[in-house]
């Protein structure tokens, strides 16, 4: 792979509002792979390089508005640099650019992540994430971020017990890793009266089902304790599945879908389907 030329283009410009692109690894919401046993040293740094195709690229006016809306409906290089500590806290920013530049209204160039996040089975994880329409060059007057519409999440992780194995695996050497999480954004944006409003609450319970050879599938269900504080793209559930290495230097090719997917009892205006979501195919190392 000519790693540098691929660096070049991905770092000129960055996940999108609340459920976009892949965030399989900055995402407080998705149940994370675990490295095998032995193998569980963290690496100081990492860096991922990412290309991501939306199925859907023809839809000229998406839903959203100033920093919060749908998913994009560009094709974007990804860059993502994330350190990690040995206790688990970490950093990490990615940077995006948007190969349909004309269709990036409010998606953003780069969002950044913190917290404190261990894949063990049995704990806790405090994440904060910024994935609005942050830029790089703002207009005058306007600032890089809007740190309040960030979300806050407090998680759990969790193995399901040995007695549902035989409901939920189809093999033994299967593994099946959940979490639930309480999140919080601090501001957000109403679509209906098109103003800014105070802490959005949802809670989130997801699963992820992993095979030997690397392939999975996950899913994460949302509940409102609001409804009228569900926008569009703000999701019933998500879904992806691919094949994931977590080693250094080998490819990783992913589905995701993070738009507005409802279930069927649920009236709420959603822009979710299944040509919402995006392949990605990624490589990444670690110093």
């Amino acid at each position: 792979m000519a790693v540098m030329a691929v660096m070049a283009a991905s770092f000129s410009l960055a996940c999108s509002a609340a459920m976009a692109q892949v965030r399989e690894w900055n995402d407080p919401f998705v149940p994370r792979p675990k490295p095998p046993d032995g193998e569980e040293q963290a690496p100081t740094l990492k860096l991922r390089l990412a290309f991501d195709l939306p199925l859907k690229t023809g839809e000229r006016n998406p839903t959203g508005k100033s920093t919060q809306g749908s998913p994009p409906v560009s094709p974007t290089m990804q860059a993502e640099l994330r350190w990690q500590s040995a206790d688990y806290w970490f950093a990490g920013m990615t940077f995006y650019r948007y190969v349909l530049s004309g269709r990036q209204p409010w998606n953003p160039e780069f969002t950044y992540t913190f917290g404190y996040d261990d894949w063990h089975p049995n704990t806790f994880s405090l994440v904060y994430g910024n994935y609005s329409g942050n830029r790089i060059h703002p207009a005058q007057g306007h600032p890089f971020s809007l740190f309040r519409q960030g979300n806050i999440s407090l998680g759990y992780k969790f193995k399901l017990p040995e007695e549902l194995d035989p409901i939920f695996k189809a093999d033994e050497t299967h593994d099946v890793n959940c979490s639930v999480n309480a999140n919080a954004t601090p501001r957000y944006l109403d679509l209906k009266t098109l103003a800014t409003q105070r802490y959005k609450r949802t809670f989130s319970v997801g699963c992820r089902y992993s095979l030997p050879s690397n392939l999975y599938a996950n899913a994460t269900f949302f509940y409102f304790p609001d409804k009228n504080q569900q926008q569009p793209w703000d999701p019933d559930f998500t879904y992806g599945f691919g094949y994931f290495d977590w080693h250094p230097g080998t490819v990783t090719v992913q589905y995701n879908n993070y738009a507005g997917n409802r279930l069927p009892w649920n009236d709420r205006a959603g822009d979710g389907n299944f040509r919402r979501g995006s392949i990605s195919i990624s490589w990444s190392m670690n110093w």
